[in-house]
């Protein structure tokens, strides 16, 4: 696999921070979490200089909203070119310290919502922790923020499909994108609960998103 990332830097008014653009060419979604640990030290320099490596299943969402994978050692460099405010982090386990320690030197806030990773069917999934994340989600002063648990399929894909439902996707279009990460793992339950998922009590919160401007 390989994963080319480009950063472009461009100015907005005064008050508000540089925004990067980055173009992604990323070949498998599928890529382990063994691989992108080896690639660190090693193949992480081309001519001399060095190499971004994204998070496994690193995505674009919209302006200033990333999804991905754990992030590992590896991938600090490339999420320091994101200029990151905040980490929304989906799994219940403690954060390591290595990358609390990269939060710390980078002013990055953690949002630590805890969802259990079940694999059975008919798993309730946890509305009211989704609802909260979302919040953190439509809050700009958070941007630009990364999603991760810890591949990018599940957890991931259930707070980014009802984001979704409040952009005012379809749902065949919702669900085509969480199939797209979760590929041959994709769950019905989580396409279910992205279904069921009640925005209404949300609607009044601002979406200041690209795909909403005219």
């Amino acid at each position: 696999m390989q994963v080319a990332a480009e950063v472009q830097h461009t100015h907005h008014h005064q008050d508000t921070p540089m925004c990067r653009q980055i173009q992604l060419t990323i070949t498998d979604h599928t890529l382990s979490q063994t691989t992108a640990v080896a690639t660190d030290g090693a193949s992480d320099k081309l001519d001399g200089e060095d190499l971004f490596i994204p998070p496994l299943n690193f995505a674009m969402v919209d302006n200033g909203i990333f999804r991905s994978g754990f992030p590992e050692p590896a991938n600090f460099s490339f999420l320091q070119t994101l200029g990151l405010r905040s980490i929304i982090y989906l799994c219940p386990e403690p954060y390591p310290e290595a990358n609390m320690e990269f939060l710390k030197s980078n002013g990055i806030k953690l949002y630590h919502f805890g969802i259990e990773g079940h694999k059975e069917p008919f798993v309730n999934i946890p509305e009211d922790t989704i609802r909260e994340a979302l919040k953190v989600v439509l809050d700009v002063r958070n941007h630009p923020v990364i999603i991760h648990c810890k591949r990018g399929k599940h957890r991931t894909g259930c707070l980014v499909g009802c984001y979704r439902k409040l952009q005012k996707w379809c749902l065949s279009s919702v669900f085509d994108e969480y199939q797209r990460f979760a590929a041959a793992k994709a769950r019905v339950s989580d396409q279910r609960f992205v279904e069921l998922f009640d925005i209404s009590s949300m609607k009044h919160l601002p979406i200041p998103f690209s795909c909403l401007k005219r």
